[in-house]
């Protein structure tokens, strides 16, 4: 079987266990490699779950599972990203800040995959004042939405159309480290998850695992590797976390 290798600017710590605390401090200097070597940020999935693997219900609606401990090593990471990435989705559902307010530091900058730009005008994110929101589209956008997104504040990225006619994330990542920004969020939910696994555009999971059983819709929507392929999520750390369990590790796949 053919391993991928880690990207080299990671491929220094792929042997041995993250240390989270560590972790938070070599972040910004590991980030600024790993753009300047890849011309893209370091992506970091983070998402909470359940023990059998559900992030929300079956009917869609909101499931809070962290619980105060692991919720503060959450907004640790989002303090300590340039940015932070939800899809449409959890938008409409959850209509979320994704602010810091359990940590010190300063808030990400939002930014929501939206292909076909249904963001309402008056979501929570367009009218924050400390930070417009990035709003990343596709390229076949009625021109008049686009203004009128962008005459409240957010800024919109156009972006090229994948096969299934979403937004490509290698292009908005290099758009994005073109805009500065070294290490990215992605928080949510089950299908941005999926798509930057799919697109083995993820470099290092965090998950916090909830002693709960749910029942509900899985963190994956769909496969998340193709063709035989398998992943591996390698080294990993548990850190306990008052009643949860937080799993640090990085992915590697596994191509038959």
């Amino acid at each position: 079987m053919r391993h991928q290798d880690y990207p080299p600017s990671l491929s220094g710590t792929s042997a041995h266990k993250v240390d989270p605390e560590q972790w938070f401090d070599q972040l910004p200097l590991l980030a600024a490699q790993f753009l300047a070597e890849h011309h893209r940020p370091l992506v970091t999935v983070s998402y909470a779950q359940s023990v059998d693997g559900s992030i929300a219900t079956r009917n869609r609606e909101q499931l809070r599972l962290s619980g105060h401990q692991s919720m503060v090593v959450t907004h640790r990471i989002r303090a300590a990203c340039d940015a932070i990435v939800i899809g449409i989705n959890t938008l409409l559902i959850d209509n979320p800040l994704l602010t810091v307010r359990l940590a010190d530091g300063p808030n990400p900058q939002p930014i929501v995959l939206d292909s076909q730009l249904r963001i309402p005008l008056q979501a929570r994110l367009i009218e924050r004042s400390d930070l417009s929101c990035w709003v990343a589209c596709t390229e076949k956008n009625d021109p008049e939405r686009i203004s009128a997104v962008e005459d409240q504040g957010a800024e919109v990225i156009r972006c090229r159309r994948d096969r299934q006619g979403r937004v490509d994330l290698p292009h908005l990542l290099q758009q994005l480290g073109e805009r500065g920004i070294s290490s990215l969020m992605v928080e949510g939910g089950g299908q941005v998850i999926s798509s930057f696994i799919e697109a083995r555009l993820a470099d290092q999971m965090i998950i916090t695992i909830a002693p709960r059983l749910v029942g509900g819709l899985p963190v994956l929507d769909r496969p998340a590797v193709n063709n035989g392929a398998q992943l591996y999520l390698n080294s990993p750390t548990y850190q306990p976390c008052g009643p949860d369990l937080i799993l640090w590790a990085q992915p590697q796949w596994q191509d038959p």
